[in-house]
């Protein structure tokens, strides 16, 4: 998987987005973000490969940059977008475009933080494209509603499906006290406890669990294992129940590492649950997955 954002001022978002994928179990993250943003987000893992293919506007002289990123979309199974990015006009341009080619090679995406405004700014951007999730916070989702022309409404599941709905049936990962998701047909609601601290950075965390989710039900769509609870699961349901899992794991991380630290939790407290939550909630599977002896 890839997490594409970071830049001078936010080094710290696409982290925590590869950082989560490779604890719950991704073979290899890559961070793309901006130069300038490079040797810190280098500094704080050598277990991630971070290119510095993302480009300020006051740099942006060459499409060398842009065709480096393609091609390593091309060997990705999911890749997630937004976390760090920030608002310089460079950057979002070649966002845009990365995009446009993750939608050529059918990579899942997860979009999330600046690159929802992109979305509120041209719809078409992901409208239909089902291969998507979309994570917006309460701010977020608001100007989405005034983008489509939708009535925001705070707690009602049905504004939230008007919306996935409006995007072309993508699904929308609505988060809150609870966390909404939908594709406009399906409604799913994850209740799962959390830590009582909510703190900046778990929106990326969720970004990279997600991503994790969605690399394996893309692999799971292409025949890669079969479903082992009995019927097969339908490829309509991929994305929803690898937002479900996510939202369910992240929260649960939330919530252990509240138990562990109270007040002083911190998004790296949380990231460091997170593989532990991922073993409390899949338990079962992970002992029929476990080789005998």
């Amino acid at each position: 998987m890839a997490a594409i954002g970071g830049c001078e001022e936010y080094t710290g978002a696409p982290y925590f987005v590869a950082s989560t994928s490779l604890r719950l179990g991704v073979d290899i993250a890559y961070v793309i973000c901006e130069k300038q943003a490079a040797p810190t987000i280098k500094g704080y893992s050598p277990d991630l490969i971070v290119n510095p293919y993302l480009r300020l506007k006051e740099n942006k002289d060459t499409e060398e940059d842009i065709e480096k990123t393609f091609g390593v979309l091309e060997k990705l199974h999911s890749v997630s977008l937004g976390s760090g990015m920030g608002n310089d006009e460079g950057i979002k341009e070649s966002v845009v475009e990365i995009i446009g080619r993750a939608r050529q090679l059918n990579v899942p995406m997860v979009l999330d933080a600046d690159s929802l405004a992109l979305v509120c700014k041209d719809p078409e951007l992901v409208h239909g494209y089902e291969n998507v999730v979309l994570t917006p916070n309460a701010p977020e989702f608001k100007r989405l509603c005034k983008a489509l022309e939708i009535e925001y409404n705070q707690d009602d599941v049905e504004c939230t499906r008007m919306v996935a709905e409006k995007l072309g049936n993508v699904t929308v990962v609505r988060k809150g006290k609870v966390d909404i998701i939908t594709n406009g047909s399906k409604v799913f609601v994850c209740e799962e406890p959390g830590g009582l601290r909510r703190c900046g950075g778990q929106g990326d965390i969720l970004s990279g669990a997600i991503a994790t989710f969605l690399a394996w039900g893309f692999k799971y769509k292409q025949g890669a294992w079969k479903y082992a609870g009995g019927d097969q699961i339908d490829p309509q349901d991929v994305n929803m129940l690898a937002a479900y899992a996510a939202c369910m794991v992240t929260r649960h991380a939330s919530f252990l590492a509240y138990d562990e630290c109270g007040r002083a939790t911190q998004s790296t407290s949380v990231l460091e649950q997170v593989d532990i939550a991922f073993d409390n909630k899949f338990e079962q599977v992970l002992k029929a997955l476990k080789p005998k002896k």
